[in-house]
């Protein structure tokens, strides 16, 4: 039988391209539940999306309240509908595939210990490789929060989405709160998204530019990943040490990426008085929102 899935997505200032991302999968669930953190509203889109599609569910959160506390909103709202999976969305992300996802999911003989299924959202498949998809898959231990079926009956049992962390680094924590829980993460390389990274934060410019292929991030940004990238180490570092190491950390904060400010990117000094304000912060326990 078939499980019953609802869909979450997270919009925040959204263009009009956001409803051909809903649309590769929204006719697939059986519910639509969109959670709006916008402070700019795009009228036009919800009432295209409420035009045509009925089981939409609209959660207007009248400003920004942050990734993970609107995803929790999502994830508690399709429990109450009595959904067992909840896929979870950003607005810039486009499946080509989402209906063999679903069959993934039905093959699953037992789910009591999976907790999440992930997609890949990297190689940009052609047609081939999309008329010849398997379910083959395999474990991960991270993965991003777009384009994931979320287990609901272990949602609550894990904790959900950390609300402090308001963005960045979110799906991080989610994940390594399923290993310490002992559940599973499967990842299936056949499911193909297309993901813009860091569009929480493109509407209002602030991710910048590719600096070598990597991302440059505004200084606010650059507050939230330095500040929640602390967090996470002091959390972790014993389920995780290769990677949440407490020392590692800092090296990667404060030599290796002030090093790529320095030499390479604009507003030094704003995203170097960032991450002092981040280490400032995690010292002292302030989490949630803050403007710079």
């Amino acid at each position: 039988m078939a499980c019953k899935v609802s869909a979450g997505v997270v919009l925040y200032n959204p263009d009009d391209i956001t409803y051909q991302n809903i649309i590769s999968y929204a006719s697939y669930v059986d519910t639509l539940i969109i959670v709006d953190n916008s402070t700019i509203y795009n009228d036009t889109l919800i009432e295209k999306l409420k035009k045509n599609f009925s089981h939409l569910i609209y959660i207007n959160n009248n400003g920004n309240l942050g990734i993970a506390t609107a995803l929790n909103i999502a994830c508690k709202k399709a429990i109450d509908l009595g959904s067992e999976w909840i896929l979870t969305m950003d607005q810039d992300s486009h499946f080509f595939n989402f209906r063999s996802y679903l069959e993934c999911l039905d093959s699953l003989q037992n789910t009591d210990n999976i907790a999440l299924l992930a997609a890949n959202t990297v190689w940009h498949p052609t047609e081939k490789m999309i008329q010849s998809f398997n379910c083959e898959n395999e474990e991960r231990t991270l993965v991003i929060t777009s384009a994931n079926l979320l287990n609901l009956s272990l949602f609550n049992k894990i904790g959900g989405f950390e609300d402090k962390l308001f963005i960045d680094m979110v799906d991080h924590d989610y994940c390594m709160k399923i290993l310490q829980k002992k559940y599973k993460i499967l990842f299936f390389k056949n499911i193909f998204v297309k993901h813009e990274i860091g569009n929480f934060f493109q509407r209002k410019n602030l991710i910048t530019r590719k600096i070598r292929n990597k991302i440059e991030h505004h200084p606010q940004r650059t507050y939230y990943i330095a500040r929640n990238m602390l967090y996470l180490s002091k959390q972790y570092s014993k389920l995780s040490p290769k990677e949440y190491s407490f020392l590692r950390t800092l090296n990667i904060l404060f030599i290796h990426d002030v090093t790529k400010v320095l030499l390479y990117e604009d507003m030094k000094l704003a995203k170097l008085s960032a991450k002092i304000i981040a280490l400032y912060h995690f010292i002292i326990g302030k989490y949630g929102k803050y403007d710079l």
